[in-house]
């Protein structure tokens, strides 16, 4: 067995992120807001919850949600005031949770005032990332990921500016110092004020490719046909990352950070990034994600997928940050993706019991662990929206890009079917049921608590090529503890070729035959053991 791992606050902390404006409305506007979040932080204790995670909350014309930022140093008028932020954040620290904000500096709105000022051409010309036509043309052929060009012309300025997101999102030009040295002040602003943290929007994407070299065009469409990591990963990242060590968060030595970092495929890319916690201490890979999506549909059409993919994405992933000293995150839904429920598993007739087999196969891997509003619920995608209820820009543009494909008036329900948003299922109901979704997860994530053997432990995969059973080990000095996954709609025959020991937790009644010795799984029945060593 490995020596045990270093232990800190933010390995064992359970995560829950929170996009405000669907989370919980107090005001009856129908925009949730911050007072909403504070009425609920006593609920989120109770679940297990150790830090809230904010999507934006700051001043923007929510062309995106809120990643778009005209002020860094406000609130959003429909979410509320400072002295709101305030309050939520003395009553969160005061129930012993903390409050990390949504870092989102790739890019601001184009009605920030310094992109304001960037295009009269002024001292904050440079601000951001402007260039001339190239032989009459765009500077080269990098698409934006919500479609389209990344460049746009502004004919006041007769230049073209680069906005790797949607077009009123101008990407910041991180090579100028004034920049780099603006973001840490907004980071040293919201730190003194009482946030514990960040989750930094796209963080790999401030540096880009020098030169801007064309991206040569391979058969992976849209979203990847012009070059992913030419707009990502450019070579000053680490630069970047370093100095914001330096200036900023060695000052807040007990600062939460995780990067999101698209692009970043293997694990080998991502040790650089988080081995003994710096700069980073863990970072949103997305390969899980694109696992069952087609490439030129985005997230909204899904291809088939084997479980032994997912094996060699994240059990992959585990190990060699196991074996090279860093440090994992644990998520399967965010604001991005479609419900989990639906995709790796059964929102239909299987639907309590895969909620709960995906409770267990999240909770127990190595890293800190993630939820998503509502997942503790086990929430579904909806199966009907009509465009006007679309509010997501990435959804509506692809709507929008499908519907440019099609001849007018066609039926598009196909689109609208797969196009997947936010709904609340029914809290009211969990709340008094001991076997629901809400029930299981606070069991579960009592035992995570009880037992730091499934936040330290050693990792080691079992059975690598089954396809119906996803199971592994976490070890520690003081036990071993066995999680079997079934991923398969029927019962399935399956013989654990390690001792499995006592019953901490199951989505099924098991029978103490069966605990002696796993030989059958029901439709997607998970497991919990520990035995001494």
């Amino acid at each position: 067995m490995q020596s045990p791992q270093t232990r800190a606050w933010w390995k064992e902390a359970v995560v829950y992120q929170i996009y405000p404006a669907s989370f919980k409305d107090s005001t009856g506007s129908g925009f949730g807001d911050l007072n909403g979040i504070t009425s609920k932080l006593q609920y989120l204790r109770d679940l297990g919850v150790d830090v809230i995670w904010l999507s934006p909350i700051y001043e923007s014309p929510m062309r995106d949600m809120g990643y778009d930022i005209s002020d860094y140093r406000a609130i959003h008028p429909d979410m509320g005031t400072m002295a709101d932020w305030e309050r939520l954040v003395e009553e969160a620290h005061a129930l012993g949770m903390k409050v990390i904000m949504d870092l989102v500096v790739n890019h601001t709105s184009d009605q920030h005032e310094w992109f304001k000022e960037s295009k009269k051409g002024g001292y904050k010309r440079d601000w951001y990332i402007w260039q001339p036509a190239k032989e009459g043309k765009e500077p080269n052929n990098w698409g934006a990921i919500f479609g389209g060009s990344c460049w746009e012309w502004d004919e006041v300025s007769k230049g073209y500016y680069l906005h790797v997101f949607d077009v009123s999102q101008p990407d910041l030009n991180w090579e100028n110092p004034a920049v780099r040295e603006a973001v840490w002040d907004v980071m040293r602003f919201w730190l003194d004020k009482g946030c514990d943290g960040f989750r930094m929007d796209v963080i790999n994407c401030v540096s880009k490719e020098p030169g801007f070299p064309d991206a040569p065009v391979t058969d992976r469409k849209e979203y990847y046909q012009y070059g992913l990591l030419h707009r990502f990963n450019g070579p000053y990242l680490s630069r970047y990352l370093k100095e914001m060590n330096e200036q900023v968060l060695k000052y807040y030595p007990d600062a939460f950070t995780v990067g999101e970092t698209p692009g970043i495929a293997t694990p080998e890319d991502a040790i650089a990034l988080v081995r003994a916690g710096k700069p980073l201490q863990m970072i949103f890979h997305f390969e899980h994600m694109y696992m069952d999506i087609e490439p030129d549909k985005k997230c909204f059409f899904h291809r088939d997928w084997k479980l032994t993919d997912l094996k060699n994405i994240l059990g992959k992933f585990m190990l060699h940050m196991q074996e090279h000293n860093g440090w994992d995150s644990l998520y399967v839904e965010n604001h991005d993706q479609p419900r989990i429920l639906g995709r790796w598993a059964n929102d239909t007739t299987h639907r309590v019991e895969a909620a709960k087999m995906l409770a267990i196969f999240h909770a127990t891997g190595r890293g800190t662990l993630f939820l998503y509003q509502g997942q503790e619920l086990g929430l579904a995608n909806p199966g009907h929206w009509t465009y006007d209820e679309l509010r997501d820009l990435e959804e509506i543009n692809f709507y929008d890009a499908e519907a440019a494909k099609r001849p007018p008036g066609a039926d598009m329900s196909d689109v609208l079917a797969q196009i997947q948003d936010y709904r609340v299922w029914n809290l009211a109901n969990e709340l008094s049921d001991p076997k629901s979704p809400l029930a299981f997860w606070k069991e579960l994530l009592k035992i995570r608590r009880e037992h730091r053997g499934l936040v330290y432990g050693v990792f080691e995969m079992l059975d690598w090529e089954n396809e119906q059973v996803y199971a592994y080990t976490r070890t520690d000095e003081r036990g071993q503890y066995l999680v079997v996954c079934s991923f398969c709609a029927e019962e399935t025959a399956w013989k654990c070729p390690v001792a499995s020991g006592t019953l901490l937790l199951a989505n099924y009644v098991v029978s103490t035959y069966e605990e002696g010795g796993i030989t059958r799984l029901q439709a997607y029945e998970g497991r919990l053991y520990c035995r001494t060593l």
